[in-house]
């Protein structure tokens, strides 16, 4: 019976992961060849150098992810599912502070962000850790 609530377990862990690979591989791509677009479609303005950078990161915690799922470890999984949370909430909450600071239904990237990575991610992300932790 333990196997089984454990499968379910890696199961939840890799639809959040794989999200979690989209939504990074898509910002890697964005910010990696089209850096611009922060500047367009955000109230940061331009920062090209930044957001290369940025998209580096991405790199890092896609590299992560696929190393655990290649390993099926579990317990990666778990770290890199808390990891993930919270980026997305502080990401997120960084994106939806700009956005009230100033507000432009221009600012498609900071509305992206708060409903993207706040609260897809950075909810569906504590509910996992929540429900796993009472199992």
């Amino acid at each position: 019976m333990k196997q089984e609530k454990t499968s379910i377990t890696i199961r939840h862990y890799k639809f959040y992961l794989i999200f979690m690979l989209i939504a990074c591989g898509g910002a890697f791509i964005w910010q990696f060849f089209f850096p611009d677009l922060g500047g367009q479609f955000t109230s940061w303005g331009n920062s090209i150098g930044w957001q290369r950078e940025i998209a580096l990161w991405n790199i890092g915690i896609i590299s992560a992810i696929i190393a655990a799922f290649l390993k099926e470890n579990i317990e990666y999984m778990k770290i890199l599912t808390f990891q993930s949370t919270i980026l997305c909430w502080v990401l997120g909450i960084n994106h939806l502070i700009s956005l009230l600071q100033d507000f432009s239904l221009t600012h498609v990237i900071h509305i992206t962000g708060i409903f993207e990575v706040l609260l897809l991610g950075g909810i569906w992300g504590a509910i996992l850790l929540y429900k796993s932790k009472n199992k």
